[in-house]
């Protein structure tokens, strides 16, 4: 058997649950890292001179060379009860290597990705593979506090050992100490809503260093699809002012004029906001 599991965090933690299972039995362990010498891979690949079966672990697999491949489809094919996992990034998954080795009787399992994957959904589906299960509360926790892939996926794998029911936010909080991560589009939808703390998201946001302009971008998104479609009762007015104030704090900031820039961006919050307590 060959695995493929091309994100690391993951990797590790196929290769210990593995060898967990397969150490208890008995069974000799041998890793190589990257591609060694034919003459290493054929030793790690022949009998066992200490127990009746092996565990052998290929690292970090990027390539196969010709002579490297002729020696991995000989083994596939043979009748060896040696169990062989192969580690490799998402590319060598899909190259010709990986294709010729299947060929030969590889047999290959993809796990969630972050490069194919949005992050909640690579939560979703490791819990779904390891058979555990997780409130979707605090899988969009996780989901939003945890930019990088390789550290999504720890966290992950740490819930998953830590918790035998369902994972809540409390769980996460409790194992990760993460807190919600907060966006101009957060602030956007209160003030839609006409829920004054808006503002004291936007500061928050701008104090963790989002730059005024993106957070221009955003607001204008979150309002313009919201006027589009007409899921606010803003008035008319309303929404031409809102738009008209984050055009001139746009202009204030590219003028270098940043905190003018910066006060525009309230107003317009202020002006959703009110619009949309005044209409409810």
């Amino acid at each position: 058997m060959v695995l493929f599991a091309g994100q690391e965090a993951l990797s590790s933690h196929f290769m210990r649950k593995l060898k967990g299972e397969l150490e208890s039995d008995g069974r000799e362990v041998v890793e190589l890292s990257d591609l060694s010498s034919p003459l290493q891979i054929r030793e790690a690949l022949g009998p066992s001179l200490f127990s009746s079966s092996k565990l052998v672990i290929l690292k970090d697999l990027q390539e196969v060379k010709f002579e490297y491949l002729k020696i991995l489809e000989g083994f596939l094919k043979s009748d060896s009860d040696i169990i062989l996992l192969v580690t490799a990034d998402s590319k060598f998954a899909r190259s010709k290597a990986c294709k010729a080795l299947e060929k030969a009787g590889c047999k290959t399992a993809f796990y969630p990705q972050p490069d194919y994957l949005s992050r909640e959904d690579m939560v979703k589906k490791l819990f779904q593979i390891e058979g555990g299960k997780i409130e979707p509360a605090a899988c969009a926790l996780l989901a939003q506090s945890v930019e990088d892939g390789s550290v999504l996926v720890g966290f992950c794998l740490q819930l998953l050992s830590e918790c035998r029911r369902k994972v809540s936010k409390e769980d996460v909080f409790a194992a990760t100490g993460l807190s919600v991560r907060l966006t101009a589009f957060d602030a956007a939808k209160k003030a839609l809503a006409g829920d004054r703390s808006a503002l004291s998201d936007l500061r928050k946001v701008l104090s963790e260093g989002e730059p005024p302009i993106a957070v221009i971008g955003a607001l204008d998104y979150k309002f313009r699809e919201q006027c589009m479609k007409r899921e606010s009762s803003l008035s008319p007015a309303a929404w031409a002012s809102s738009f008209s104030l984050l055009s001139e704090a746009n202009l204030a900031l590219n003028s270098s004029s940043p905190q003018e820039g910066i006060d525009l961006i309230y107003k317009a919050l202020v002006t959703v906001c009110k619009g949309a307590r005044w209409k409810r």
